[in-house]
């Protein structure tokens, strides 16, 4: 602290002794000044002299002019028109040497006007040699009398009045530099004793303020100490030369190397950074004059290796220390430890790509792929393949065992199917029991052998949980990824219509799909019918159509029923019949929506019209999947509130088969609803197996014989007796009958020499759109036997 005051103090008293030289050397340059002061008066003698020149060249060109006007002698002319060019370039050469001098605006407008002059008198000067060379003496003589003379005086004139200009700015340039002078001196005395006498003070103030810094800085560098000591990053410095200076405590533990040992050494010596992958990050020496250099040479650098071999996931950075003067002195690295953070976005990053259950792809990554060699057989040419896989009686393991075991089962099976694999495919779960399988650079033929050896596998493999043994299988589709493929979404498309044909087939199947694949082909428009019909429901672009149930045998005491058919309305504003998108809805689920829709709007239709027949009756039909989904009955059950619609002028339709294969929940569904006041009816009676037999378990109101025996009980005796038989064991169970499909009026006598009380079919009314005009034509509610209305999904 104490030398650094006396370094203060002796430099202030240096500065001091520079200020009194300065002054000396002040009043030595106030000399110099003088002598500029005189040069400048100097200059004003030079103009004056060019001054002179002009006027006296003026004069002599008057003067020849004068004498080459009066004399007769050629030769002597000549000689005087030379000597007068002459006196011409003497005039330019010293207006030249004037202009240089340097003029006041006084003087150039003297100058000014003198040239102007003499231009007006050189134009009668020329004029007059023009006339002296054609021995026009008299003239000429008379021109310059009169012209050139009187021009000539006014330039001296203006000539004289710039030097009396002169002479007077040089005069007053000569006081005005000893006024300067004796000012200067002054002045430079006056802030020579000022300057010490500040110089004093600042000196003062400057050693005592040094000693107050350098106390502050002692203070900052302990917190800056402290700092670098507590912070999370390690702070490693360095040298100009690249030599270790300081390491703080976190650096000594991600290097490995104490601060006092890593003193002096290279910092490549001490810091070993590398990428994930192993390789060193780089060889080169650190410099720090060239940090962006070596941080390029570092490349992909992301992990430190410390003394002892422990690996530390790091991002850094390295910044040059500058001295005062700009020199790099050093340079500071900081590395941040982020060996936690990275691993946690790694894993986010698997998550995103990956399935969590299994470890295989998730569906986007796998389409992300899929797109990649779809691109790839288009770029390349190559063949790959696809193949979709679902899974045999999985369903079976959950609903026994619970989820659990369905999850230990998708993970030992697909370690299973992993080994079976090449490292160049792609095995994804797309859904709960679906799985995709990539086959990079793979023909068709080696892609049915391989989905022909995991469907094997599967079969092969048999789970155990809890002591209890399960059997798996696997249907596989196959379909090539060629340069030919529209897209990755048909492909898609494609394989699970292909999985599909595979199950259709009886389960545990291949099926390849290959050109003119009709199967595959008509699966894949059933997904197709199954998007639109989804569209539809949405978009409420579904019509209904209706078509009469008449009485038989002139049974008048029956109120009116009506069966409505719906279509949906296609692209093109056509209505699309229902077997096109039944069998998709079916097979996709979508049943219960559709019959949603279908008891939203015709409740809603009858809500409008008063409905005065107790007994009129509109027939719902219901699919086996509405039957078996719970939500099911309590929507029915809010339509009927919100609707205002009396239970009992609805029939709800459900097929034989369906009510079979439901059979409890049938019961459960038909029992709710007859106790509400809704009517059933049994559709498509005897094309079961054990029609009989199921009967007296279901309660309904209506039999509707299987219209296959009615096409044709005209001509086959078999199908005429069943009919029978349908309707006398329904009139023996207190029943009604309808005959569907009459086509003829052969067929409706037969049907109603046998008792049947109904029937309905085109022969007796083709389907018409269900209007609100409809309606009321057929006088609803009031006893026309043609009213009602039926909803058939057949």
């Amino acid at each position: 602290m104490r030398s650094t005051r006396n370094l203060t103090f002796f430099g202030f008293a240096l500065m001091l002794g520079l200020m009194v030289a300065l002054m000396a050397a002040g009043l030595n340059r106030m000399g110099v000044i003088n002598e500029n002061l005189e040069t400048i008066v100097k200059t004003h003698n030079t103009k004056m002299t060019r001054v002179w020149e002009m006027r006296h060249a003026a004069r002599e060109r008057a003067m020849i002019l004068y004498h080459m006007a009066h004399t007769e002698d050629p030769f002597a002319r000549d000689e005087l028109k030379l000597r007068f060019g002459q006196y011409a370039a003497h005039f330019i050469q010293a207006r030249t040497g004037l202009e240089s001098s340097g003029l006041t605006a006084e003087e150039r407008g003297y100058l000014n006007a003198s040239l102007k002059l003499a231009r007006q008198g050189e134009s009668a000067q020329n004029t007059v040699l023009d006339l002296l060379d054609e021995d026009r003496q008299e003239e000429a003589q008379d021109l310059l009398y009169h012209r050139v003379v009187p021009v000539q005086n006014h330039v001296m004139a203006q000539l004289t009045l710039m030097l009396e200009s002169q002479q007077k700015a040089a005069l007053v340039a000569q006081n005005r530099a000893k006024n300067a002078f004796q000012d200067a001196l002054s002045l430079t005395l006056g802030f020579g004793l000022l300057t010490l006498l500040v110089g004093s003070l600042v000196a003062y103030y400057v050693i005592r303020r040094s000693s107050i810094i350098e106390t502050e800085l002692h203070q900052e560098k302990e917190r800056a100490q402290i700092t670098l000591h507590s912070i999370g990053e390690a702070v490693i410095s360095t040298d100009e030369h690249g030599l270790v200076t300081y390491l703080n405590p976190v650096a000594e533990r991600m290097t490995g190397w104490l601060d006092g040992e890593a003193q002096g050494r290279f910092l490549t010596d001490v810091l070993h950074l590398s990428s994930e992958k192993g390789k060193d990050a780089a060889d080169a020496a650190f410099d720090p004059l060239n940090i962006e250099a070596w941080i390029e040479s570092c490349g992909d650098a992301t992990e430190l290796t410390a003394r002892n071999g422990t690996h530390y996931a790091v991002e850094f950075t390295a910044s040059p220390i500058h001295a005062p003067d700009g020199q790099v002195r050093g340079a500071t690295l900081v590395l941040r430890d982020v060996t936690d953070s990275r691993e946690l976005s790694r894993q986010i990053s698997w998550a995103a790509s990956h399935d969590a259950l299994t470890g295989l792809i998730n569906r986007n990554e796998f389409e992300r792929r899929l797109e990649w060699l779809l691109q790839d057989a288009r770029t390349l040419r190559r063949e790959h393949a696809l193949l979709y896989l679902d899974l045999d009686q999985f369903k079976v393991v959950n609903d026994t065992c619970g989820h659990i075991a369905g999850d230990e089962l998708l993970r030992q099976l697909t370690a299973r199917l992993t080994e079976k694999m090449r490292s160049s495919d792609s095995l994804g779960r797309l859904g709960g029991d679906e799985f995709g399988l990539l086959l990079d650079n793979c023909p068709l033929e080696k892609a049915a052998q391989m989905a022909e050896t995991l469907r094997s596998t599967v079969a092969q493999f048999r789970f155990m949980w809890e002591s209890k043994p399960f059997d798996v299988g696997v249907s596989i589709g196959v379909v090539p990824i060629t340069a030919d493929s529209v897209s990755a979404t048909q492909l898609l498309s494609t394989v699970d219509a292909a999985c599909y044909v595979a199950k259709d087939k009886g389960r545990n199947q291949v099926h390849v799909f290959k050109q003119d694949d009709t199967e595959t082909s008509q699966r894949t428009g059933e997904m197709s019918w199954s998007q639109q019909l989804s569209q539809a429901i949405q978009e409420d672009r579904l019509l209904l159509y209706a078509q009469k149930i008449m009485p038989l045998n002139g049974n008048r005491g029956h109120c009116p029923h009506l069966e409505t058919l719906v279509r949906m309305e296609g692209a093109t504003n056509q209505a699309v019949p229902p077997m096109s998108f039944i069998p998709a809805a079916e097979r996709y689920g979508m049943m219960p929506a559709l019959d949603r829709w279908v008891i939203r709007n015709v409740l809603a239709r009858l809500s409008r019209h008063q409905m005065n027949c107790v007994n009129a009756s509109c027939s719902i039909n219901l699919s086996g999947q509405s039957l078996g989904d719970a939500t099911m009955l309590p929507y029915i059950l809010e339509q009927f509130e919100q609707t205002g619609v009396a239970p009992q002028h609805i029939c709800f339709e459900i097929t034989e088969t369906a009510a079979v294969s439901n059979l409890r929940a049938a019961v459960q569904f038909i029992q709710t609803l007859r106790d509400l006041g809704c009517h059933f009816s049994l559709d498509d009676f005897g094309s079961g197996m054990s029609s009989f037999g199921y009967l007296r378990q279901l309660k309904v109101d209506y039999l509707k014989i299987d219209g296959a025996f009615v096409r044709t009980m005209l001509e086959n005796e078999t199908d005429r007796a069943m009919v029978a038989a349908i309707n006398n064991i329904g009139h023996v169970m207190g029943l009604r009958t309808v005959a569907e499909y009459v086509a003829d009026a052969a067929t409706l006598e037969l049907l109603r020499g046998m008792g049947i009380d109904y029937a309905q079919g085109y022969g007796l009314h083709r389907p018409e759109l269900l209007t609100d005009d409809f309606i009321v034509g057929l006088q609803w509610g009031l006893g026309d036997p043609s009213a009602g209305r039926l909803h058939a999904l057949s």
